[in-house]
């Protein structure tokens, strides 16, 4: 199996993990309550994931051994699959599931303007609602959704890669 197709398959499993515990932080209402568990275990998922499919491609398809870099490489492959199919249902949860998300991240978001400078003018305030409007729409939430992700299992990969390389004794010098 070469590792484009490996790195999709798991990568299609995290990704539905990750759907999951959206789907329950919905369910339960953990995200008006900014409790910080639903990070916590997309971040302990996405660590998981990418220790044990670096692990299993590096026991059972490579022969026990795998680079740094093959390891780097994996681990960011499988986690970019992953926001692939999480950014996908992000779309359809804003714009099917739950329409009015956005809305209530706007207000969200203008109450912490407001906090944080009460003194804010109102053409400041505007300017400020309709920099975060235009980065809520569909595009861009796919967008950095992926790039996001990718980068957060880069720099686990980064990590990670350093305790589960094994490199084989044949093919160094």
């Amino acid at each position: 199996m070469d590792t484009r197709k490996f790195s999709m398959n798991y990568g299609a499993y995290l990704g539905l993990g990750l759907i999951v515990i959206s789907f329950f932080v919905y369910i339960l209402g953990l995200e008006e309550q900014k409790s910080i568990v639903p990070s916590l275990l997309n971040n302990f998922l996405m660590i998981a994931a990418i220790v044990y499919s670096v692990k299993v491609y590096r026991d059972n398809l490579n022969g026990g051994y795998i680079s740094y870099s093959q390891s780097l490489k994996l681990g960011t492959s499988v986690v970019f699959f992953a926001s692939v199919i999480l950014a996908f249902y992000t779309f359809i949860f804003v714009t099917f599931i739950n329409p009015e998300y956005l809305d209530n991240i706007l207000k969200v978001a203008e109450q912490e303007i407001l906090n944080s400078d009460p003194e804010i003018s109102d053409a400041d305030l505007d300017m400020a609602l309709s920099m975060t409007q235009k980065m809520l729409q569909p595009q861009w939430m796919i967008t950095l959704s992926v790039l996001g992700g990718t980068f957060m299992g880069f720099f686990y990969s980064l990590i990670i890669s350093f305790f589960v390389k094994k490199e084989d004794p044949n093919l160094m010098i």
